[in-house]
């Protein structure tokens, strides 16, 4: 009797601690994955429509000048999970709308939360090629990222390097040995589709093969010689700080502008919207009237 009684108190313990590390393997991964694009950007009226190519879906600003003079294209290019929604306060910027073709894409597998993730960053890269093709001003295309999108815009840099005139990370990972998976993602990937979530499973999937895929291109870095702008907070508790200055690091050959936000976290690219904007334009068009706040490292 004391022995069954002891055995159910031991079955009940062992169940209360499983229910816990899931609920805080939940927790981790929300705050890892689950910060909230759509509620970030400044919501506009009479929204362009959205176009496909392939296996993206995207929206386009100032697709052609009616007097034939073509503006230099910027591609931005969401995290995980997300969509091209991410970047729409870029895209209805009155400053940037005047000097800019504008794509913001939704990546491959993104289309819908339910769709077959791609978690190869070649494959993404692949995707994007086409649309560095849309540039018509014989400047190139910058590509500018946020979080997961910086190793896909850094892998599209290495592939197509002829095609893409500059990069904006805006707290992006790129150290293997401080992104990838966690023990919590490790364990996310047991969990099935309808406790975890459609959308924090597919980006569980994307993070899980990165690490291996960034200790591939470590050598390619020293390949790239666009100007580059790195912008991070340093109280980002989703991706590391140290991938800033690895980046900067690591890109001997290019012109980098980084910009260390004090007291910033993850939420830079909306909360440092202006700053971004106008250091972007100083670094890539540098006659612009645009009165610059420069910070460097």
């Amino acid at each position: 009797m004391v022995l069954t009684k002891y055995k159910s108190l031991h079955c009940v313990a062992s169940f209360r601690s499983v229910l816990t590390l899931l609920l805080l393997c939940l927790s981790l991964l929300q705050s890892q994955f689950g910060h909230s694009q759509s509620n970030s950007f400044v919501s506009t009226q009479n929204s362009p429509a959205v176009k496909t190519l392939g296996a993206v879906d995207y929206i386009e600003i100032n697709a052609a000048d009616p007097s034939g003079n073509f503006k230099q294209l910027i591609i931005f290019v969401h995290g995980t999970p997300g969509s091209y929604t991410a970047f729409r306060s870029y895209l209805a910027d009155p400053v940037m709308q005047e000097k800019f073709h504008m794509i913001s894409v939704t990546r491959p597998g993104w289309r819908d939360d339910d769709d077959t993730k791609v978690p190869s960053l070649l494959e993404q890269a692949a995707a994007l090629q086409p649309f560095l093709a849309m540039d018509r001003s014989g400047k190139g295309a910058l590509l500018m990222a946020h979080s997961y999108g910086g190793p896909v815009i850094a892998r599209t840099a290495m592939e197509f390097p002829d095609q893409i005139a500059g990069l904006i990370f805006v707290a992006t990972s790129g150290d293997p040995r401080l992104s990838g998976p966690r023990w919590y993602n490790r364990f996310a990937v047991v969990l099935p589709r309808f406790v975890l979530g459609a959308s924090l499973k597919g980006a569980n999937a994307e993070i899980m093969p990165l690490r291996a895929q960034l200790e591939e291109m470590l050598p390619r870095w020293q390949d790239l010689t666009m100007p580059v702008l790195i912008v991070q907070g340093d109280r980002d508790r989703l991706v590391h700080p140290g991938n800033a200055l690895f980046m900067e690091r690591m890109l001997v050959n290019s012109e980098v502008r980084f910009l260390d936000r004090q007291g910033q976290g993850h939420f830079v690219l909306w909360e440092e919207a202006e700053l971004i904007r106008d250091n972007l334009i100083d670094l890539f068009h540098r006659n612009a009237s645009v009165p610059v706040e420069v910070l460097s490292d």
